[in-house]
């Protein structure tokens, strides 16, 4: 069904870098969302109350939940689609980050609700009512979220977008959830025994579960999560084509939702080689515009070849850092020409430990490679290496 409804209402589907791709694939998810949900809805909560069943209804009314978290998110992507303006510069894209904070709230607080009906279902317990109706109804909801689930997955895949990713998370919890109700329900009708506001509980569950996994997710976009590292590695191969280039630093994606990002980065080169290294990152910037859609910032770095002077500025700032552990490392020194001084670039590792006394630390290696002569420089990039720090621990 979904291929078909991509071909019918998407155009340039192939293009799934742009921007305005993305947000046809989102959408279409979010509209045959709310549709799949309310179908769901109204049969569950039929089913439910003719069946006797907080645990049926319980799922209905996590569908109706669903179905306005899409409608929201349906909202959310109208309005990320719209470009940059005198204001927002960068486009709206990241009010679909907010609008999935808000769909992560609807959803925990939805399962807090449930849990509450399924407690006093137990406290109050009823025998539902067995039907062949209830199985048929419960088996198709199964199917239907797990299929939702494929595409909602798929698209985000696609568009990343942490509200489809929040979406297919809660549809493959949903489909568990559901799983359960139906086995609650023979057990109950094979055995008598009343579980169902026990297995309304477990159902809440899942939602609570599910709104607490996608907010923590979309928080974590929100804090800056790092970039794609296939990505990365396509700009870094694409920059290296070009052989007056040395290396490429800094190299950052600035992420601002929906398919719309920044690149910056540094470039280093001999100075005689300007012109050149100038013609080059005139075609990357263009290469990576056509590829992804992006604006690209490039900074030259003017190499300064003298190895005495760097091998001597290395090893004052390691002495310096061994006073603190023996954990830290320097990756990437190098030393850049700017006008009369000579900048020494770098970027220490360093165990979390040591997090508190980076401006310390940082503060102690520029004195000692500015103290022989005031025209030598340090421009510091401190990385923090938690993983690295746990091994090293163990």
């Amino acid at each position: 069904m979904m291929s078909l409804l991509i071909k019918l209402l998407i155009r340039n589907r192939e293009e799934v870098s742009a921007p305005s791709v993305k947000k046809a694939y989102a959408s279409l998810s979010s509209i045959v969302g709310i549709i799949l949900n309310l179908f769901l809805c109204t049969a569950k909560i039929v089913i439910g109350s003719l069946s006797n069943s907080i645990a049926i209804s319980a799922d209905g009314f996590n569908n109706l939940s669903d179905a306005g978290t899409s409608l929201v998110a349906l909202l959310g992507f109208k309005i990320a689609g719209y470009g940059g303006g005198s204001e927002h510069p960068f486009g709206h894209g990241r009010i679909e980050w907010i609008m999935g904070i808000f769909t992560s709230i609807a959803v925990l607080f939805m399962g807090i609700k449930l849990a509450d009906s399924s407690v006093y279902a137990i406290a109050n317990p009823q025998n539902p009512i067995f039907s062949a109706a209830v199985v048929v109804v419960l088996v198709i909801s199964i199917l239907v979220k797990g299929y939702m689930y494929l595409y909602n997955k798929h698209f985000a895949e696609i568009t990343d977008s942490e509200t489809l990713k929040a979406t297919a998370a809660d549809c493959i919890s949903d489909s568990i959830a559901t799983f359960a109700v139906l086995i609650s329900t023979i057990i109950a009708h094979i055995t008598g025994w009343e579980i169902d506001g026990y297995c309304g509980v477990l159902v809440s569950i899942f939602i609570m579960f599910a709104g607490i996994k996608s907010l923590w997710e979309v928080l974590g976009r929100i804090m800056g999560k790092a970039a794609d590292p296939d990505i990365m590695d396509a700009i870094v191969q694409e920059v290296k084509k070009y052989p007056e280039i040395a290396d490429v630093y800094n190299l950052m994606i600035h992420d601002y939702g929906f398919g719309y990002f920044v690149i910056s980065m540094k470039v280093a080169g001999l100075k005689e080689d300007s012109q050149k290294i100038y013609d080059s990152i005139n075609e990357i910037s263009y290469g990576l515009y056509k590829k992804y859609h992006c604006d690209c910032f490039i900074q030259i770095d003017h190499l300064i070849e003298d190895e005495v002077l760097e091998k001597g500025l290395l090893e004052k700032a390691e002495l310096v850092l061994q006073k603190y552990n023996r954990d830290i490392n320097i990756h990437n020194f190098r030393l850049v020409e700017s006008g009369s001084y000579t900048n020494a670039a770098f970027e220490i590792i360093y165990p979390s430990d040591l997090q508190r006394n980076e401006e310390e630390i940082f503060r102690t290696v520029e004195n000692e490679i500015e103290a022989d002569n005031p025209y030598n420089r340090t421009i510091i990039k401190g990385v923090i290496r938690r993983e690295h720090y746990r091994r090293k621990s163990r």
